[in-house]
């Protein structure tokens, strides 16, 4: 019975069943089964071999036995499928197969059409340029338009450009190491790498680790150090490495990592191997020993904590790291490692940095514009620009005309024509072309200049601009719109405006009564202006700033009478804004925006910026000339507060004055039939002028001492009168037609606008001034009307329907006459009351001596403006 059950058991292996152990198989397999296995019989169906069998067919019955069952298993729960279910599934798969086809093409096609087009950007690029240190050169235009050099412009930053051959292998070698050990092997992506960092990356969108993933090879970081495109979207990611491939194309393993050492930061200012070297251990990059190349490869990964000067003793550990990477990449033995590892750090701060000498302020406009433009027009990244501007071999045609930048720094460098030239006290001034656009004349402090592309308060300050802003946002509009005429008279007296209750003053601490818009524009009267303003709407006027005259620092909150009449903006606006907007009035009212060159070569010759400022339309051509003659009376009148302009050479001036919070800002923008000069005065951090001791306004006597010089060989010419503008004679009180008896002054009108009347000689020594009354006793009135308009085409009195100038959202409110064109046939509102001021008309007078409160905040103080005997002038202008 025994022989029979082992005739049933299979072989031991070993050539005899009476060797092996069958209590441990019984065991075995009766484990595996999970119950007892019981002993097959003789009887048994199964088929057996005899021992002398071979020992191998022996061992295959257990797995053949499972393998069987298993199938068996299987072939039962397999369940049948019908023929329209086999159909189905057949569809199924070719339509699944159709769709990642014609996914595979459409994707491959955006990537083919995607390549082609970043191949043909760094084609564009020029990226070879890179490594030519050719100086660049800024020239000027003759009288007879014959380029002229200028200046030969030199590197303000650590960097020197080193060809393959001055950079030694073992700084090659350890770059590659830490940065890139695979660069060699790659085609621009490494694709282990990137599969990495693509990994880090969906990680950290579930919360999983850090989402600033890297991946970049040395390839791709020159590609990110050119275009400027360091945001972690996958698309960037995309086309950085389309990019990368494309360049490994063109250039060579060497070429590439040669552009890297040039272009990477070191830290300390320092661009490039040759900068570092320079910088920490004063040599050439020629001459780096194996442990000073392993210490500046360290920096480049967080340049900050592996400083040498600040943090030795961290660049000492990532030096070590670097060289045991060298290492173990076969770059270097043992012993070398050994020996390198084991040195201290030697660093210096003698290094030799080629500065490059001071150059003007125009100069510093022209490389910052070029920068500006490469980047924005090319898509270069800053460093890469500044290297093409500084060490590209470019040729920059500038509009400079140096006579006129000669006089302006000869000026503004001789402190004492300044009142106040203490810590802080600054200023600026730029004058334009205006029929052009081109800036003939740039300054951007005040004194001796004493560094490289430093700050520049002509276009990068933003300030305060005062009443200078009145021709812009009030008056050229209203003439614009056919609301005013120069002769129509406004009550200049006390009104509310808001809920606050705002209460704007005027610089002179007083309300002179009727008024022509002319004599307000003169005196820089607050209340006709804001009451003109209202006339305007809020929103022409900040439309009128935006988008006509290109003021780009405007926020929505500064649609408010403070911001808009009185120049009280939130951010301010740069001198240079304010030069170009101004230009539109000697230009028939065309806008070009300003400029500093005209176009740029590269070293080839190929022209690669062209500088065509478009024009655009602002206000019409007679707009601008009435609002030229408006702002003649502030530098020609006797109550002018910019007389002091006024030039001796017998040639037009023409001008705004304007001065902020707590005297904080001086300007006078002003123009001839030549050129448009703006310029400012004040602190760099804002501070009362008048408190360090200045009275009047300085701006007013550099604008004319830089504009004589400028005009003394000019010949006199006159501003292009438009054909559809006509003079007349007027009463300077009433704006009526002159008679024998009327003070007389010439005012110019759009055809048909002009008075009819002639003046009937009551307006008594001076005009129809407030009664003074105390405010205490008079209730304000309040009725709602409208305002009236004027049709200059039609010369009717009509009143307005579309609700522009409806005042019963306005809060202003008045209760006298809020405009009055006596004698003219185009606008008559005598006697009527506005209801959009509220006003007192018996007032006493009253001064702001500070502390205004107003619709949109709180100014400080009054706008004060005294300049060679002209009145002074109260802006209550900023928040």
């Amino acid at each position: 019975m025994a022989d029979n059950n082992r005739r049933n058991r299979p072989s031991s292996g070993y050539g005899s069943n009476d060797n092996f152990n069958w209590e441990e198989y019984d065991m075995k397999t009766s484990s595996a089964s999970g119950a007892p296995r019981r002993r097959r019989q003789a009887a048994s169906t199964k088929p057996t071999r005899s021992p002398q069998a071979s020992s191998s067919s022996y061992r295959e019955v257990p797995s053949r036995r499972r393998t069987q069952t298993t199938s068996r298993s299987k072939k039962k729960q397999k369940k049948q499928l019908t023929p329209k279910q086999i159909q189905f599934r057949k569809r199924l798969r070719l339509t699944f197969f159709v769709a990642i086809f014609v996914v595979v093409v459409i994707v491959s096609g955006m990537g083919i059409g995607m390549y082609a087009a970043v191949s043909r950007e760094i084609k564009d690029m020029n990226i070879q340029t890179l490594a030519l240190n050719y100086s660049s050169f800024i020239y000027y235009e003759d009288a007879a338009g014959n380029p002229q050099e200028l200046e030969q412009i030199q590197s303000d930053f650590n960097r020197i450009w080193v060809d393959s051959s001055q950079i030694p292998q073992v700084m090659k070698d350890a770059i590659v190491s830490i940065e890139d050990e695979r660069f060699y092997k790659h085609h621009g992506v490494d694709i282990k790498r990137t599969l990495g960092a693509t990994g880090k990356w969906v990680l950290s969108k579930v919360g999983i680790g850090s989402s600033n993933y890297g991946g970049s090879t040395i390839t791709q970081q020159v590609i990110k150090n050119i275009t400027n495109e360091k945001e972690n979207t996958p698309s960037r990611k995309v086309k950085e490495m389309m990019r990368a491939v494309a360049l490994e194309k063109q250039l060579t393993k060497d070429e590439i990592l040669t552009m890297y050492l040039n272009i990477v930061y070191f830290a300390n200012n320092c661009n490039g191997v040759e900068a570092a070297a320079n910088t920490y251990f004063n040599k050439d990059a020629s001459d780096l020993t194996l442990a000073e190349a392993a210490s500046i490869a360290g920096i480049t990964q967080f340049p900050s904590e592996y400083d040498p000067f600040v943090h030795p003793d961290k660049n000492i550990e990532k030096r070590n790291l670097v060289l045991g990477k060298m290492r173990e990449l076969g770059y270097i033995t043992d012993a070398e490692y050994a020996e390198a590892s084991g040195s201290d750090l030697v660093v210096s701060n003698a290094y030799r940095q080629n500065q490059g000498r001071i150059t003007s302020y125009f100069v510093d406009q022209v490389v910052n514009d070029v920068i500006a433009d490469l980047m924005t027009q090319k898509g270069y990244s800053e460093d890469f620009a500044t290297q093409q501007v500084y060490n590209g071999g470019l040729k920059i045609y500038s509009t400079m005309d140096p006579d006129i930048q000669n006089i302006m720094e000869g000026i503004f460098t001789n402190t004492s024509n300044f009142p106040y030239t203490g810590k802080g006290a600054q200023s600026a001034m730029i004058i334009i072309d205006p029929y052009t656009g081109k800036i003939r004349g740039l300054i951007g402090g005040l004194g001796e200049k004493t560094d490289i592309r430093g700050w520049n308060r002509a276009t990068q300050s933003k300030r305060q601009p005062g009443s200078s802003i009145k021709p812009l946002s009030v008056y050229a509009p209203a003439v614009d719109m056919g609301k005013i005429t120069e002769v129509d008279t406004v009550t200049d007296e006390e009104i509310t405006i808001g809920n606050d209750k705002w209460k704007p003053k005027n610089s002179y601490n007083d309300f002179l009564g009727d008024m022509t818009i002319k004599e307000a524009v003169a005196r820089s009267a607050n209340i006709p202006a804001v009451k003109v303003l209202d006339m305007v709407n809020l929103t022409n006027s900040f439309n009128y700033l935006q988008n006509k005259f290109h003021i780009t620092t405007l926020e929505e909150k500064d649609k408010n009478y403070s911001s808009l009449a009185l120049g009280g903006l939130t951010q301010g606006v740069t001198v240079e804004e304010m030069a170009g907007a101004y230009c539109t009035f000697v230009n028939s009212g065309k806008y070009i925006k300003p400029y500093t060159y005209t176009r740029v070569l590269d070293s080839t010759g190929q022209v690669i910026l062209e500088n065509t400022s478009s024009t655009s339309q602002a206000i019409s051509p007679a707009a601008a000339y009435i609002t030229a003659d408006l702002l003649s009376g502030v530098v020609n009148s006797s109550v002018g507060t910019g007389k002091g302009a006024k030039l001796d050479c017998g040639i037009s001036t023409y001008g705004k004055t304007g001065t902020t919070d707590d005297d904080c800002d001086k300007w006078f923008v002003g123009f001839t039939p030549y050129y448009v000069g703006a310029c400012w005065y004040g602190f760099d951090n804002p501070a009362s002028i008048s408190a360090a001791g200045v009275s009047g306004n300085p701006t007013v006597t550099a604008w004319n001492l830089v504009m004589e010089k400028i005009h003394e060989s000019l010949n006199p010419k006159e501003i292009t009168k438009p054909s559809n503008v006509v003079e007349a004679q007027v009463c300077e009180y009433s704006g009526m037609l002159a008679t024998d008896t009327c003070p007389t002054t010439t005012a110019y009108f759009v055809e048909g606008t002009q008075p009819k009347a002639y003046c009937d000689a009551s307006h008594a020594s001076r005009r129809n001034k407030p009664t003074q009354t105390p405010l205490s006793t008079v209730a304000p009135v309040n009725t709602p009307s409208v305002m009236p308009t004027v049709n200059p085409a039609t010369s009717e009195t009509h009143e307005n329907q579309n609700g522009n100038n409806s005042n019963a959202s306005s809060g202003i409110n008045s209760g006298s006459s809020s405009s009055t064109n006596s004698g003219s046939s185009s606008s008559t509102n005598s006697g009527t009351n506005s209801g959009s001021y509220d006003t007192n008309s018996g007032s006493s007078t009253s001064s702001n001596s500070g502390g205004t409160d107003y619709e949109q905040g709180n100014t400080g103080s009054s706008e004060s403006e005294n300049t060679a005997g002209g009145a002074e002038e109260d802006t209550s202008s900023e928040e």
